[in-house]
């Protein structure tokens, strides 16, 4: 076996690129990972048939044959590979073909790669991505021609661990062709997780030299694994590895959130502007800092003095709020600077969104931002909320979007859309802070949830992204909230489509980019990725509200079965299980409850429930070992089921050591049912979907807690 040095590699690679390579030559990408420790199938470089003969009697038949070029991508698509030669005559008649075939192709040959042919296995795929949020990643699927039928893939950022790999492997459907399948025995899996981690090796050294490698299929036996085919595809430019470092930094964040004075640059005394409503936030509604208007005119704006500019106001701002245009941004944060203040939030519009000159315009304020270590959030949002201080510069007039109490939740968005549904989602649970950071001009999603890591009103981050800027930046930071600071982060993840597959040019290529990458990135950091925003909001709340659940083994308790078959359907997808009851909680609930209740999990007290049903069906589940979730459904049009409910709830909750959710679909006096439970700390969601999605959060959050 080769043993090939990092230096000796890169050199290697940074010399065909100087050539002009498109990819690395089979042959030599396979000595590349030989030297790395993965086996690769006995072959030889020729140049004519009685060479390859030669080579064929000496190591024996059946042989593969394929076309060695540095252009060409997908070998198989060009009739390049041939399998199974059997004898001197089909391997010299495979040589003609192939010579024929490529004469006329602007791909030319620089020889051939006669290689024994593999026995049978699994085949699989290991792919490498230079990732442009995350930087070097690795892929696993079941491969072979199968990669684009089945799609069965997961990704990791690199580097990966050995449980990291073990993860993926448990996360792809081919596992079980690898532990055994319909009679089959179980194949080398060890051998499969060090190839696997050696390949990482090989992409973190390549770093800055490939755009994407394949080794497709990666064979699988009983006794190894093996590469039967590798494919480096090189970077137009050769480059140093340039693996982000960077750490989140929340210098002076605390003046975005807590401002002693804040100015308003851009305020108004016309109703309906942005400028105006902002004003009315800032002013009339419980901030506890100064506020300076600036606007030209000497009107005063809700009863405060008006300024012309930054250097009228007395004394210390800690905060630029700016409604103005864009262009006039770089001049104020000059005079920011000259006035020592720390902080701005750019609400106003028009940078790179609109791309052209504007972009140079965004990249100027970034700029300066910098240089002056002014801090920003912006341009292109809504404002930030502090319900703390009930700092507030939102431009939404209270009449039209309520302002939650002090809660314990944190909302950072892309989407100002969001921001005011999700503020208004907290309502009853109340939240801490609301960010919305549009641009990300300077202050990124890595730098917010690590400020609120050290935030004592915040327990729970949920986020919506629709993308990244530093991907390894925000991966640093959630790990570091969530594994030190033990606070979850809730993530949405939009804009997931992928990639045109033909625009990419290698397999794993036509995946790069793709939500799987962001999927696997959150799951390898403990962030607890959802599917909509309906689950977004269902998980934060029951993170905020209730303990997390021990395991996942799920009660439920209805007046009405429907929902809690609905939701049964669910569980495959998201690992659930319905929990086996003891012999003893059956028999105590069979013991109290009429006959034609049902009292097996799901528990159904049918539409003749009431509250006192469910007080003794929960008081019997906690006390089950097999529980971890108790989950009631409420079916309120049926008139058994009294109010009293609520204050069955209450008490059970405040002693209860297992989580408990709710259920209720309706009218207003649901609606009203609802809210009356969730005010003493029960979450109720409103669909089966929800109250799944709510159930999932919780177990999901146990099990990195155990970790913890």
């Amino acid at each position: 076996m080769i043993n090939m040095e990092k230096t000796a590699m890169r050199n290697l690679c940074k010399t065909y690129i100087s050539k002009g390579a498109t990819i690395v030559p089979e042959h030599v990408s396979k000595q590349i990972i030989e030297g790395y420790g993965i086996r690769i199938p006995e072959g030889a470089v020729v140049k004519t048939s009685e060479e390859g003969i030669k080579f064929a009697e000496k190591v024996g038949y059946p042989m593969v044959l394929k076309a060695v070029s540095t252009k060409i991508l997908h070998k198989m698509e060009l009739k390049g590979v041939v399998l199974n030669l059997r004898s001197p005559e089909e391997l010299k008649i495979s040589f003609v073909e192939m010579q024929n075939i490529f004469s006329d192709r602007k791909e030319k040959l620089e020889g051939f790669l006669l290689e024994k042919m593999a026995p049978v296995g699994a085949e699989f795929i290991v792919g490498l991505q230079n990732d442009p949020h995350f930087g070097p990643v690795v892929m696993l699927g079941t491969g072979g021609v199968f990669i684009h039928l089945l799609e069965d893939i997961t990704f990791r950022v690199l580097p990966v661990t050995q449980n990291d790999v073990e993860e993926m492997i448990g996360e792809i459907k081919g596992k079980i062709l690898i532990r055994g399948f319909r009679g089959r025995p179980p194949l080398d899996e060890k051998s499969f997780i060090q190839a696997l981690l050696k390949i990482g090796q090989l992409g973190i050294d390549a770093a800055g030299l490939y755009e994407s490698m394949d080794f497709n299929p990666l064979l699988l036996t009983r006794q190894e694994t093996v590469a039967l085919d590798a494919k480096i595809i090189l970077a137009k430019d050769a480059m140093e590895p340039s693996i982000s470092e960077e750490k989140p930094n929340i210098t002076n964040m605390d003046k975005l959130f807590a401002p002693q004075a804040v100015a308003l640059i851009g305020a108004s005394t016309t109703p309906g502007k942005i400028g105006n409503a902002i004003a009315d936030s800032l002013i009339n509604h419980q901030f506890e800092g100064q506020v300076f208007p600036i606007t030209r005119g000497g009107k005063k704006v809700f009863g405060l003095e008006n300024f012309e500019n930054l250097r009228d106001i007395p004394g210390k701002v800690d905060l630029a709020v700016v409604v103005v245009g864009l262009a006039l941004v770089p001049d104020i944060l000059d005079q920011c600077h000259q006035l020592g203040i720390a902080a701005m939030l750019i609400i106003s519009g028009g940078g790179k969104e609109l791309g052209g000159e504007q972009v140079v315009l965004e990249q100027d304020i970034q700029k300066r931002s910098r240089k002056y270590g002014i801090r920003i959030i912006g341009p292109n949002c809504i404002g930030c909320f502090n319900a703390r201080n009930r700092f507030d510069a939102f431009f939404q007039v209270y009449e039209r979007m309520i302002r939650p109490p002090l809660g314990n939740i944190a909302f950072i968005t892309q989407s100002g859309t969001y921001g005011c549904s999700f503020l208004e989602e907290c309502a009853i649970t109340g939240a801490s802070k609301m960010i919305s950071y549009g641009n990300r001009v300077d202050v990124d999603e890595a730098d917010m949830i690590a400020y609120l890591a050290q935030d004592p009103d915040t327990k729970v981050i949920a986020s919506y992204v629709e993308g990244l800027g530093d991907g390894r930046k925000f991966l640093r930071a959630a790990r570091d909230v969530i594994f030190k600071h033990k606070k979850p982060i809730v993530l949405y993840k939009s804009g997931r489509t992928k990639r045109s597959a033909e625009a990419a040019q290698s397999h794993t290529g036509a995946y790069g980019g793709t939500y799987g990458v962001y999927l696997g990135a959150f799951k390898q950091s403990g962030i607890l990725t959802v599917d909509s925003y309906a689950e977004l909001v269902a998980a934060t709340k029951a993170l905020s509200m209730q303990p997390s659940a021990q395991g996942q083994g799920i009660s439920m308790i209805s007046n009405g079965a429907g929902p809690m078959v609905n939701a049964i359907d669910m569980f495959g997808r998201y690992g659930l299980e319905i929990a086996e009851l003891e012999s003893y909680s059956i028999q105590e609930m069979e013991s109290h409850f009429p006959d034609f209740y049902i009292c097996k999990n799901p528990v159904d007290v049918t539409g003749s429930g009431t509250s006192d049903d469910y007080a003794l069906a929960m008081e019997s589940l906690i006390k089950d070992p097999a529980v971890h979730v108790i989950m009631n459904w409420f079916v309120f049009q049926d008139t058994p089921l009294d109010e009293g409910i609520v204050k069955v709830l209450e008490e059970i909750n405040q002693k209860s050591p297992k989580p408990i959710l709710c259920g209720a679909t309706g009218g207003p006096y649901t609606k009203k049912m609802s809210r009356a439970i969730e005010e003493i700390g029960v979450p109720v969601l409103n669909t089966a979907h929800t109250w799944i999605a709510a159930a999932n959060a919780l177990v999901r959050w146990g099990k990195i807690q155990k970790t913890l």
